[in-house]
């Protein structure tokens, strides 16, 4: 399985210092390789009645930064409004289990995830039908377990209902999806997760439901924290600290290759980031396609680049890696600036081919702005490609 570290640390040699900051040297790198997980399941995990519609997909990716996990979601359905920046999972509202199996052949070789988080089964609890949802599950993992023998399968029970009839089906069911688990994870990489006690449901209400079956934007907190418990104990050991900054592959469904110049600040466009002038460029641009989109630097007049806030600790070192390759064709940019609050602007001159550089700091506040600028001299609409964008606070 493809899970490797969550990122390569790369030690590129110093080839000059600004006051406070520090770069490193540009190497010619193996792209970092984010773990790609695929939340798969139906409108609970497409995160239906939650504010913002991610669900417990935004807060876990955020859980996973803060332990210092490079991770990416993967699926073919997006969320443009998730504000960590990562918007692909698999789901579909009101989906059966043997609907669902219908179509992994289509989603997870695409996807190519090395975990999957699976939760499904809950639109077959409301009839006669709920005593086939064994079955069908187990036909289910031996489907996903043939499409990717080599990725692991956290299958989960299902969440509570507040319906007492459809609470029974539930807990019979649960107890089936327990045991098919632990049948196959004998023998495969297969994990039961056991989703079902975290969450509160009454038939009064004031629980951790929105509905007779979703979660609140409290129960999908509480859903993250389960989901993100069983990956940390799987996931390799993160090299480096936390990751401080949100959507660091420049993940977006809005892609603009047409488009040089996109001004302004709209969320929905690069989440995590403040866009003041730059283009987006698919993934395969970034390398070996590992989950990233690119932006290119507009030197036009007006166009600032493109910025981020890192919530940080005052004297604690942050060590930003980044890669960077210069634009094809005539008259392209190929220097930029890297800068945090607080220290001088750092110059980057990029090359043709994609290269890894280091940006070292020690923030002064609790909150600091790292941005990208393009050299204003240039005056072209194409300038350096930048993505990967990993800032982090090693542990000493």
């Amino acid at each position: 399985m493809q899970s490797g570290p969550a990122h390569r640390q790369f030690t590129a040699p110093r080839t000059g210092s600004v006051a406070d900051g520090t770069l490193g040297g540009g190497v010619t790198d193996i792209p970092p390789r984010p773990v790609r997980i695929m939340p798969l399941g139906d409108s609970i995990t497409a995160g239906l009645t939650s504010t913002g519609g991610a669900g417990y997909r935004d807060e876990l990716l955020g859980h996973l930064h803060r332990l210092g996990h490079d991770a990416c979601f993967a699926g073919p359905c997006v969320n443009a409004f998730q504000p960590q920046g990562d918007p692909g999972y698999a789901a579909v509202c009101g989906i059966t289990i043997e609907a669902l199996t219908s179509l992994l052949p289509q989603w997870v070789p695409a996807a190519r995830p090395d975990w999957l988080l699976v939760h499904i089964g809950t639109n077959n609890m409301y009839g006669p039908g709920h005593t086939a949802a064994p079955g069908l599950l187990r036909t289910f993992v031996e489907t996903l377990l043939g499409l990717a023998p080599s990725a692991g399968i956290l299958l989960a029970s299902i969440i509570p209902s507040r319906l007492p009839e459809w609470q029974a089906h539930i807990d019979g069911y649960n107890r089936r999806v327990r045991e098919i688990a632990e049948e196959y994870g004998r023998r495969e990489r297969v994990f039961f997760v056991d989703m079902a006690p975290a969450l509160h449901a009454s038939p009064q209400g004031g629980d951790d439901l929105s509905d007779l079956v979703h979660p609140c934007d409290q129960g999908y907190a509480k859903m993250a924290a389960v989901w993100r418990d069983a990956l940390h104990a799987r996931l390799p050991a993160p090299e480096g600290g936390p990751v401080l900054n949100p959507n660091p592959h420049l993940r977006t469904p809005c892609l603009s290759e047409a488009v040089p110049r996109a001004r302004g600040s709209a969320p929905v466009r690069f989440p995590g980031w403040t866009n003041h002038g730059v283009n987006a460029c698919h993934g395969p641009l970034a390398g070996l396609d590992n989950g990233s989109n690119a932006v290119g630097l507009s030197a036009a007049p007006g166009c600032l680049g493109i910025a981020t806030r890192l919530a940080t600790t005052p004297g604690r070192p942050v060590r930003v890696t980044f890669r960077a390759r210069a634009d094809t064709g005539p008259d392209r940019g190929r220097t930029f600036g890297v800068q945090a609050d607080g220290h001088p602007r750092a110059t980057v001159t990029a090359t043709d081919e994609w290269r890894t550089w280091t940006y070292d700091f020690t923030p002064t506040g609790a909150e600091t702005a790292l941005r990208f600028t393009p050299d204003t001299r240039t005056r072209t609409d194409r300038g350096p490609l930048i993505t990967d964008v990993l800032a982090r606070a090693p542990v000493s």
